[in-house]
């Protein structure tokens, strides 16, 4: 005798199975997302990079480790910079745009990824001698770009990366970290135009205070300030900010 399908089961079940399908699709598409972008910037590196001689300089730094900016601008005009934090994998070139939106989905090579570029704020100018000099990256699921940063909200990270480096045509700039914190779209640790030294000392003594740990370090109006920025799980209105002030 023949049954009757219960369709009150099946039918659950067919939705519960297409979800779970549409879900495993998206998920896939987003690794290979994620492996491209990856892909394109070891690339990148291994084309324009050359680490010759891996001798350590004493100060953080491997000596021959060197950028050439001419192979880059022949891919993309916009380069600025190359910044590189040896022992968490960031080594990234940097980028500015016409505006901050268009490095947020688009790689170096100007291709559409949710992995995006490394770039600095566009109002900010390209050779990173303002006051503050904001760099943005995204915080990726695979840890690229700059998703490692969150690793600064424990003090033993910054005890093993105490700077970080951006070289530039012009040479190579050192950034002494001096505060680690986590701040809300719209406070004042987002400052990157001042009035003058004064105004600028006063925002560096707020950022110092709103540091998560003491890092040792007391920064002078002197010296420029650059901020690594990137989301944090914290929420969609904070982001996690890396201050470092150029060595002397």
């Amino acid at each position: 005798m023949k049954k009757n399908i219960d369709w009150k089961f099946i039918i659950p079940f067919l939705l519960a199975l297409a979800v779970f399908l549409y879900a495993a699709v998206r998920l896939g598409m987003l690794m290979w997302e994620y492996h491209k972008g990856d892909s394109e910037y070891r690339q990148i590196e291994e084309y324009a990079v050359s680490t010759a001689d891996q001798a350590d300089s004493g100060n953080g730094q491997q000596e021959g480790f060197s950028v050439d900016f001419d192979k880059l601008r022949k891919i993309n005009p916009d380069v600025v910079g190359w910044i590189r934090i040896e022992k968490l994998n960031i080594s990234y070139p940097i980028v500015q745009g016409e505006d901050n939106d268009y490095y947020l989905s688009h790689t170096f090579y100007k291709e559409e990824n949710k992995c995006g570029s490394i770039f600095i704020e566009v109002e900010n100018s390209r050779d990173f001698t303002d006051f503050n000099t904001f760099v943005y990256g995204h915080n990726m699921k695979d840890k690229s770009m700059f998703a490692r940063l969150n690793e600064f909200q424990e003090e033993e990270t910054l005890r093993e990366n105490p700077q970080f480096y951006i070289y530039t045509p012009e040479g190579v700039r050192r950034y002494e970290i001096y505060s680690c914190h986590i701040a809300k779209l719209g406070t004042e640790s987002f400052q990157y135009q001042f009035h003058d030294e004064k105004d600028y000392a006063q925002w560096q003594a707020y950022v110092k205070g709103q540091s998560l740990y003491d890092t040792g370090l007391e920064p002078k109006p002197a010296q420029s300030t650059v901020t690594l920025m990137t989301c944090t799980p914290a929420g969609s209105q904070y982001r996690f900010l890396v201050h470092g002030v150029l060595a002397e």
